[in-house]
Parts: structure tokens; C-alpha cells; sequence
């Protein structure tokens, strides 16, 4: 039984590391959202790699590595929380707040950092005593805090993010039409799949917690979950990919781009239609007299026909769902196409324009009575800390750096 368990986590780690790389290295879609699932496998396959070692007693020639891995166990519900909410209100980056989840996980490093310093031989006596002696209960902690209540701390940290997860998909189901839910309905039932699947192995961690088998060693219910968890959401990802690719919005009006909106463009943006050849547009019309275009080249010209000619960017409280309105495309498909095309989120690429709209403006003679606010205003920006802090993390200056050296620039010219 010991060998087989050993080969069933060893597989189910393995399948883990492979999605994982997949998801980070091949799939160029969904980057955010799809990197937090790779990280989530990644922490699977850690754990599986930990019972590996501990069924093989190979433990016994690494101990130090016990307590390495304890901080992802506080990890994982709030990475699947920031996965789903990713998924299911189109993110493609981390929110500054997110950063605060990571605190219970560093307290849990220090927590350990008593075992981190014990001699070998005395972590060896630990391990002997916690996981392979039948008349101890198993895992007593050996950090500042009680082994018990660390593992009630760490049932309770996840319970929080579960709940958020289904909260999450269930506001998503009451929110929006049918005809979406429907034709999301695959990704809508990977997502409750997965975050059910995360709710299984926390169940089964409180009854590990308060009623642990009498034997360590033993193939306990536990182990199988956490091993058939990870080999289960490799698999559904393996037979499924098209779960990768984010949500599908099936409105009609979104699938093509008029004819009048692309010659609203051309004309009046050479530099924009010397970019990208006419001939690769496809010219089949339907019989509306639209046709649909390759995807890279009509939201391209959508896009910056747009902030070229009519400068939405000038307005403070301009957003992606803007936007979206403005070119009548999907919002998902244009964070997306946004994301891939520039390598930037939305919000950057917005803020980009505005530094630019400064830099092509700084010789206007009205805007050398302006103060650094009145400047901020009239490139869009909602306040001064807001433009300073974008306009240093695009151009490495602050503005008044940047103006002052342009101006005398000017005037050496």
C-alpha cells in the first residue's frame, strides 16, 4: 500500500507541475487569471511532494523541509479567490490590497522559525514523534504556536475565501442574463467544481485535524483527496482548455465591425492606416454590409482610432467599460486584446496616452501658466499624487522634471 501510495501522489504531482508550466509558458490568453491557477497547482504539487517524502521516510534525510512548505497552506483559498474573482470581473492584475493576504503566511514562517533553528538530530526526534510513532498524535507543530491551533487558524483563514468563492459565482449567476450564463455555463461549473474541490479537502482537514489516524503512515482518507484533487483539476483542465480562455459574451452586434465605423477611421488617421495594410483586411461583406475582420487588425483600429481622434483619455473618469461601449466590442475580448497586443493592463495603456498627450503639449504657450494640478486635469489625471506617481513609473521623472528640462531645451534651441 505504501508503494502505491507513493506512485498515486507521485503522478498526481507531476500532472500539477505540467499544467502549471503550461498555464505560465504556453497559454498566452488570460494570463492573469490562468498564472493564479498555475500557482495553486504549484502549491498542490508541494504538498503532495511533502506526503511523498513523508510516506518514503526520505523526511528523515531533508527534516528541515517540513515547515518550508507550511506558509502555502495559507495560501491557497485566498489564490483561489483571487482566481475566481479574476475569471469572473475580467482582472488582469493583482489589486494592491491583495498583497495583504499574504500576512498570515509570512506570521506562519515565523511562527515556525523555532523548528527552523533546531539541530538535525533534534528535527529527526520531531519527526520520529510527530508522524512515525503510533503513540503520539500526529503533527504537534513544534512552532511558537500549539500545533492545534495553528491548524484551527489555518481551517479558519480558508473557510473565509470558500465562502467568498461561491458567494462570488452565485452574485455572478444573479446578475447577468440568461443567455450569457448559458453559454458560459461550462466555465461557470469548472469554477463552482473547483472551488467545491477545495471545500472537499478543507472538510477533510478538520477531520484530520481533530480526529487523526492512529498511523501516520497509513493510507489515510485525507491523502487520497488531497492527491485526487490535484489529479482531478489537471485532468479537467487537460480534457477542457478552452476553460483557459475566459469568459464568452454571445452578443450579435459584438461578432462585426461596420463598414461605416472602419472608413470613419482610415481617413482621418494616415499614420494609423500606414500601419496596417488595407489588404489585409478581409473583404467579404454580409448582407448587412459588414464583414468581419481578423481580430489583431479591427481592434487596432478601433482602439487607437479612437484615443487619436476623439481623446477619451482626456476625460478623468474614462474606464474599460467605456470603452467598450465606445467600439462595441466585449469587454473581456478587449482587456484581452489590450493585455496581448501592448503588454500592458487597461490602465496603463490610458495613462500612457495622457503621459504622451503631455510630452506632444508641453510647448503650448497657455500651459506655462498652468501649476503642475492644472496640468494633471487637463491630461485626464483625477488628482496631482495620481499623475506624479503614474507619469514617474512611465518616464522614470517626475513632472516638474520633465518640464523644466523640456522647456529649457526649448530655449536652447
Amino acid at each position: 500500500m505504501g508503494v502505491l501510495n507513493i506512485a498515486f501522489h507521485l503522478v498526481s504531482c507531476l500532472l500539477a507541475l505540467l499544467a502549471a508550466a503550461l498555464l505560465i509558458w504556453v497559454n498566452k490568453e488570460r494570463k492573469h487569471s490562468n498564472r493564479l491557477l498555475a500557482i495553486i497547482l504549484f502549491f498542490f504539487a508541494l504538498q503532495n511532494i511533502m506526503l511523498i517524502l513523508l510516506f518514503s521516510r526520505l523526511m528523515l534525510n531533508v527534516p528541515w523541509l517540513l515547515r518550508i512548505v507550511a506558509p502555502t497552506t495559507f495560501l491557497i483559498a485566498p489564490a483561489s479567490f483571487i482566481y475566481i474573482r479574476s475569471i469572473l470581473k475580467d482582472e488582469l492584475k493583482f489589486k494592491k490590497t491583495d498583497r495583504l493576504l499574504l500576512i498570515p503566511a509570512i506570521l506562519v514562517l515565523i511562527n515556525f522559525i523555532p523548528y527552523y533553528f533546531l539541530p538535525q538530530k533534534e528535527k529527526i526526534e520531531l519527526l520520529f514523534n510527530n508522524f512515525y510513532n503510533n503513540t503520539q498524535r500526529p503533527d504537534a507543530g513544534n512552532g511558537i504556536l500549539p500545533g492545534t491551533i495553528y491548524y484551527i487558524l489555518r481551517i479558519c483563514w480558508s473557510a473565509i475565501f470558500l465562502f467568498l468563492n461561491f458567494r462570488f459565482i452565485y452574485q455572478f449567476k444573479r446578475r447577468n442574463t440568461t443567455e450569457l450564463l448559458n453559454k458560459n455555463q461550462t466555465l461557470l461549473n469548472w469554477l463552482f467544481t473547483f472551488n467545491s474541490l477545495l471545500t472537499l479537502v478543507w472538510v477533510v482537514t478538520i477531520l484530520k485535524t481533530f480526529i487523526p489516524p492512529i498511523k501516520n503512515t497509513q493510507f489515510t482518507v485525507a491523502d487520497i483527496i488531497l492527491g485526487a484533487t490535484t489529479l482531478f483539476i489537471c485532468l479537467y483542465l487537460f480534457v477542457r482548455p478552452q476553460l483557459l480562455y475566459g469568459l464568452y459574451q454571445p452578443l450579435p452586434e459584438f461578432n462585426k465591425v461596420s463598414v461605416a465605423q472602419i472608413e470613419a477611421l482610415l481617413p482621418a488617421n494616415p499614420n494609423l492606416a500606414a500601419t496596417i495594410s488595407t489588404s489585409e483586411i478581409p473583404s467579404t461583406k454580409s448582407s448587412n454590409e459588414s464583414y468581419e475582420l481578423a481580430e489583431q487588425y479591427r481592434y487596432k483600429y478601433l482602439i487607437e482610432g479612437l484615443f487619436q481622434e476623439k481623446k477619451p483619455f482626456l476625460k478623468e473618469d474614462y474606464s474599460l467599460d467605456h470603452l467598450v461601449r465606445d467600439i462595441n466590442v466585449p469587454r473581456h475580448v478587449v482587456s484581452s486584446f489590450i493585455n496581448r497586443e501592448y503588454g500592458m493592463g487597461f490602465r496603463e495603456f490610458l495613462n500612457r496616452y495622457r503621459v504622451n498627450y503631455l510630452k506632444d503639449n508641453i510647448g503650448n504657450p497657455d500651459w506655462k501658466l498652468f501649476t503642475i494640478e492644472a496640468i494633471a486635469a487637463e491630461c485626464g489625471f483625477s488628482s496631482r499624487t495620481t499623475f506624479i506617481k503614474n507619469f514617474k513609473e512611465i518616464t522614470g521623472q517626475t513632472p516638474s522634471e520633465y518640464i523644466k528640462k523640456a522647456r529649457r531645451d526649448d530655449i536652447n534651441i
